[in-house]
């Protein structure tokens, strides 16, 4: 969905004008999707995706230096042609003269020449990836505080912002990675949204996706304790019970492991018919969990490969 008069996605606008950043808005980036950017007459034109790479790591610096060679890494990686240096200063001034102030319009951003290399310091909240960040640690507070509703309310706002693949159809080895990372970040953020809604009773709801992101990651245990804690809250003991038992024997074939204290807890909880059971991991640990499932999810992806 688009706002007409810019061309900015509605979301995009409206949760920077939320953002309490105050005046008009003057530029806008958006990096969880394609390598956009916007300014008060709308759209701004970015160029080839090699100088849109560019933009976006000095977006993903946060006002700090990138050098030139971290730009030419960032770019081309091992494979830099010879005139990478003139052709990373061309992108520079490319962006400079479609993003900095003119006399004809004075609003803008400066990409500042230090240190051997760029910085452009922009206000956070005009970067989609800094708002992201803002709602997902506002709700994991309000998760610390027991507001279940207010985290589900800071992480529906954070979900909002993405508009397919990070880093869209820029390349490089730089924008690989940080899409990898950012996809992470998306698929974490949506995790603790069901997790939220099922503190708030909304466990019927959250069936059919949980259905979903068990098939799609099956070595990942968190995903398996709020889909066996939704079926215990929707009355299907018995589906929660046997769908442990399909994810320990995943566990055990594919990496060679029993199920973690947590969820060997979680199955005694629901086999002894705990009423006010919840699940059992606590969002303080997601980055570990997550960890645990990238390194599942890699095994899968060797063993598949054989």
């Amino acid at each position: 969905m688009s706002d007409g008069r810019t061309g900015t996605p509605t979301a995009v606008l409206d949760s920077y004008r939320r953002s309490g950043a105050g005046g008009p808005i003057e530029f806008s980036f958006a990096l969880l999707g394609p390598v956009r950017a916007w300014g008060p007459d709308g759209e701004v034109d970015l160029g080839s995706p090699q100088q849109r790479s560019t933009l976006a790591v000095l977006l993903l610096h946060q006002g700090a230096v990138a050098t030139v060679d971290e730009l030419i890494r960032a770019v081309w990686g091992d494979e830099a042609p010879r005139a990478a240096v003139t052709t990373i200063r061309t992108y520079v001034s490319r962006l400079r003269r479609v993003l900095e102030p003119t006399p004809d319009s004075p609003t803008g951003v400066r990409i500042r020449s230090m240190g051997g290399g760029y910085a452009l310091q922009v206000p956070p909240d005009s970067v989609d990836v800094i708002r992201f960040h803002r709602y997902t640690a506002s709700a994991a507070a309000a998760t610390r505080r027991g507001d279940s509703a207010a985290a589900a309310t800071r992480l529906r706002a954070a979900l909002a912002l993405p508009n397919g693949s990070p880093l869209a159809g820029v390349s490089g080895p730089y924008a690989h990675g940080q899409r990898v990372r950012l996809q992470q970040l998306v698929l974490n953020a949506e995790i603790d949204l069901i997790h939220a809604q099922i503190d708030i009773g909304r466990h019927h709801d959250v069936l059919p996706e949980l259905s979903m992101l068990v098939t799609e990651h099956p070595l990942w245990e968190r995903v398996h304790e709020l889909f066996m804690t939704a079926l215990y809250r929707s009355g299907r003991q018995a589906d929660a019970l046997a769908h442990y038992q399909t994810a320990r024997r995943d566990l055990v074939e594919h990496l060679g492991i029993e199920p973690s204290a947590a969820l060997r807890d979680l199955h005694q909880r629901i086999l002894t018919g705990e009423v006010a059971i919840g699940p059992a991991t606590p969002w303080a640990v997601n980055r570990a969990r997550s960890t645990t499932h990238r390194a599942g999810a890699n095994r899968m992806r060797r063993l598949v490969r054989r």
